[in-house]
């Protein structure tokens, strides 16, 4: 449709304003649409291979699921291609790669193509902040976070990008990419709080990956330069900040600070916001994971469980199959109503398969359906103004 090519030339201009240059002579989006492959993104300097539902352009609740994947990917030729970590800009393929600032390579484009995907009108404000919403639920509930930093998320990356689903919340995945988002964007509502709006992330953007434009090539950096670039823009202790969110551990908590102190705190209510529901419908499975602790495919076979949430203290793990719910056939409805029915006092047994055996449990649990949003307080809402396009 015309109106949706129309946003991804917004795109191009928005993201030419953020960044101030272009590293490439011409930029080309190979998009293939179709559901008999793989759907995923690869970046390249001059382009991107982007491969979608064969509806993607076509079906609003299909783009919206998606509508991140080519800004991340358009983002990649600016972060990733032309700047690029310096322990990934190896010689030859002798040379062992390192991904130790892969929060910087992924994590801070996945926060500009969260960003560019607003502004060009991809996507709503509020949709944006659902998504958003459904991410940073899922790392504050991450039990990984007790052992495992998010510094060697990174530097596992090799491992955790082809990793099984279950046990993800113990193990951790590859969360270099969404804490990132978090991460960076605490950084820009920082420096927004901190100069009153008068510089922001856009400024550090414009600064490490702008002029003077050019043909492709690769500048690579270090830590310290991100640092310095940083401190040009904003004087603070940007060293001990982005140390401290990646090495510590010890806690389920994720980095929140730029959510709240944009405007918005993460919080839980009675029914799933428009952007789960999308999701569900694309990539069909269910999450009850801020209730009972279920992350579960179409069919009820149970993908993850939350520790410390009802399901697990129950008994119950990954790789086993609800197949009734309060004696009633298992469907994604039937065990929503029944969790909702948990506040009025109502039971929530699930008969669950476990190989050759089925076991019946009786979760203790009464506090009905919780899904993940994010809703304002008291402070200026800034994550909404990090949003607003830049271009006409």
């Amino acid at each position: 449709p015309a109106e949706v090519i129309d946003k991804y030339r917004r795109l191009v201009r928005e993201a030419r304003a953020l960044f101030g240059a272009t590293h490439y002579i011409e930029y080309h989006f190979l998009l293939a649409v179709s559901d008999q492959i793989a759907h995923f993104g690869v970046e390249h300097h001059a382009s991107s291979d982007d491969r979608s539902r064969e509806n993607f352009l076509t079906d609003p609740i299909s783009h919206l699921v998606g509508a991140t994947l080519i800004p991340h990917e358009f983002v990649h030729s600016w972060n990733g291609k032309y700047r690029r970590p310096e322990g990934l800009a190896t010689h030859d393929f002798e040379e062992p790669m390192k991904g130790d600032l892969l929060w910087v390579y992924e994590g801070l484009t996945e926060y500009l193509g969260w960003v560019l995907a607003a502004r060009s009108g991809l996507i709503s404000a509020e949709s944006n902040r659902q998504f958003l919403a459904l991410s940073a639920a899922g790392l504050d509930n991450r039990a990984g976070r007790q052992w495992r930093p998010l510094a060697d998320t990174a530097i596992a990356a090799q491992l955790l990008y082809d990793a099984r689903s279950d046990w993800e919340s113990r193990r951790r995945g590859v969360d270099f990419y969404d804490e990132g988002l978090l991460m960076w964007l605490e950084a820009d509502v920082g420096i927004r709080k901190q100069t009153q709006g008068r510089k922001s992330l856009d400024d550090f953007c414009r600064l490490f990956y702008g002029p003077p434009s050019g043909p492709p090539q690769v500048k690579p950096y270090a830590f310290e330069d991100l640092i310095e670039t940083l401190n040009s823009i904003a004087l603070y202790d940007w060293k001990g900040f982005f140390e401290t969110r990646l090495n510590r551990t010890g806690t389920d908590r994720a980095p929140l600070g730029g959510v709240e102190a944009g405007g918005y705190r993460l919080a839980y209510v009675e029914q799933p916001s428009e952007a789960q529901r999308a999701t569900e419908q694309i990539r069909p499975g269910l999450s009850v994971a801020y209730s009972i602790g279920l992350r579960l495919d179409r069919d009820g076979s149970i993908v993850d469980v939350l520790p410390e949430f009802a399901a697990a203290k129950a008994g119950i793990g990954p790789g086993m199959k609800i197949v009734s719910v309060n004696d009633n056939r298992y469907s994604r409805d039937v065990l929503r109503e029944a969790i909702r029915n948990t506040k009025n006092g109502g039971p929530l047994d699930l008969r669950v398969a476990n190989g050759r055996s089925f076991v019946t449990f009786k979760l203790d649990y009464h506090d009905g359906e919780k899904y993940p949003v994010l809703q304002r307080n008291g402070q200026a809402p800034l994550l909404d103004d990090i949003m607003k396009p830049v271009t006409r």
